[in-house]
This record gives C-alpha cells, structure tokens and sequence, in this order.
C-alpha cells in the first residue's frame, strides 16, 4: 500500500493513510498530497492496461464495418468536418504512466469525442471538456490532471456526442453487443484499477447511467464489480455532472454551501450523487 504524504506548514503535518486522502482540510483546505505507487501496485496496473489494450484490439477487428458507420452518422448530423481514424480508442495516455508516477486519482468519462479518436491524439479528454476538468482539477483540487489523474471512459467505442450511440447502434446493428460488453468491461477495469492504486474515482457525467440509459450496462457492471468492496472504497466514489455544456459549473454555483470551495463542494456533491447510483434500481 502507498502513503500519502501530506505536505503543509505549522502544526498540521502528518503521513495519513490512503483512505484519509481528503481529511487534509480538518488543517484548513485541501492540502498537497503527493501519492508514491509501489512496485505491485504499478505491476498490477501495467497488466491491466496491457489487458485493456489488447481487448481494444479485438473489439476493432470484429467490427471490420465500424468506420464506414461512424462516417455516416457523421454525415446524418451534419458533423463531417473531421475524419474518423480510429473507431474504437485506447486511451495512449495510459501508456505515459510509469512506477514512478505520482497518481492521485481515477477519472471516467463518456466514451471518445472527434479529438480523443484522431490517430495523432488517441488520449481521452483533450477537448474542450478535458480543458474544464484540467483547469477545476489545478484550481480547486492542485492535481496535475495530465500527470496525476488515469482517465478512463465507460466505452471505447466513438461518436461525436456521446447520445449518437443509440443512433450508431441503429446504423450499424453489429456493435449492440459490443457496445454493451464494452462497458461491462470498463467497469470492471476501473474497479480493478483503484483497488491497484488505492485513488479515490471521479465518475464525470451521470444524466445516462440509470436503467433505460445508454449506460445502464455499466452501472449495473459497477455495482457487481464493487459488490464485495469495503465500504470505505466505495465511498472513494464520486460521481458528477460532466463538464460539458455547463452542467458541472450550474450544479457547483446551486449547491455550494457558504463559506465552502468548490472542491469541497465537488467532493461533497459527489458523494451524494454516488450513493444514488448504488441505491438506483437495476
């Protein structure tokens, strides 16, 4: 197990256990904290993304048709100033993370937008809602959101807008199962994934995880996944409103409480919308 080491000045200065990673701001706002993963745990995490990329692979080769689909949904909604290049995306980022990588926590979002799949790109979260997140992430919680954060996304597989897979599902019937194995995939990865490197999970974005949305199957994933966990895992858990459209800032800017940060509000916020999400019917 890694430690974090708290850094800070005055009598507040302490080495906590991972599962206190926010009990930094009983010393007065959230503190530096600087995770240190050790040699299994990153072993673990090398052969889960190894796993994760090899499984990319296999998704793309059984859907040789894929492509020419997402180019016709491009064409139906009018979105055709880009190229699709890569249909199902590993996120290359991950790739970037070494054993001596400071990581500080897990983040999942939607699946792969028109940048995330450009073959010079394959990184997820590097349009404008990526740019939101780095930006909160620096400001309010001081974690590099390139350096310190693992992203995720509950499907590889790409659209424009995440709510054009219905549409891609209708176009090109072959990925239904795909889509939905996908997902129940990723939920097992990330559950994987932060018992590997004992980091608390920002689930970005919720409005499609309940059981008629396009998540559906990865929320039910997730909570057998995390069936067996402590609850003091699982309450490492957060889940948001995504950063796109402004949704994340209006709930921030409604529910803050005075005299509370916003990332204080974030992770407060976050814990109520998880508990939900364990709580929802199948």
């Amino acid at each position: 197990m890694h430690k974090l080491f708290v850094k800070t000045s005055g009598l507040c200065r302490m080495v906590l256990p991972d599962t206190a990673y926010w009990s930094g701001h009983y010393c007065g706002g959230l503190l530096n904290l600087e995770v240190t993963v050790d040699d299994n745990s990153f072993k673990r995490f090398a052969e889960l993304r190894a796993s994760f990329r090899d499984q990319v692979e296999v998704w793309s080769r059984s859907l040789p048709g894929l492509g020419e689909a997402q180019r016709s949904l491009a064409a139906e909604t009018g979105e055709t100033g880009y190229p699709v290049e890569t249909p199902v995306v590993y996120n290359k980022a991950l790739d970037d993370v070494g054993p001596d990588a400071h990581i500080r926590w897990l983040v999942v979002a939607d699946n792969p937008g028109k940048n995330e799949q450009l073959a010079e790109s394959n990184r997820y979260l590097v349009g404008r809602s990526g740019i939101t997140a780095e930006r909160f992430f620096a400001r309010e919680l001081g974690v590099d959101f390139r350096r310190e954060v693992v992203i995720i996304n509950k499907t590889p597989i790409h659209t424009p807008k995440t709510a054009q897979l219905r549409r891609l599902a209708a176009i090109y019937p072959e990925i239904r199962p795909v889509l939905e194995n996908s997902q129940r995939f990723m939920a097992g990865l990330l559950a994987e994934m932060q018992k590997a490197l004992e980091v608390p999970v920002w689930v970005m974005g919720i409005s499609e995880l309940g059981p008629r949305g396009i998540f559906a199957p990865w929320s039910a994933a997730l909570k057998l996944a995390y069936a067996g966990v402590p609850a003091s895992d699982r309450n490492r858990l957060y889940a948001l409103k995504h950063f796109s459209m402004g949704a994340f800032a209006t709930d921030m800017k409604n529910q803050i409480l005075p005299g509370e940060s916003q990332g204080q509000a974030a992770l407060r916020i976050g814990a109520v919308l998880a508990s939900r999400l364990w709580s929802q019917d199948e």
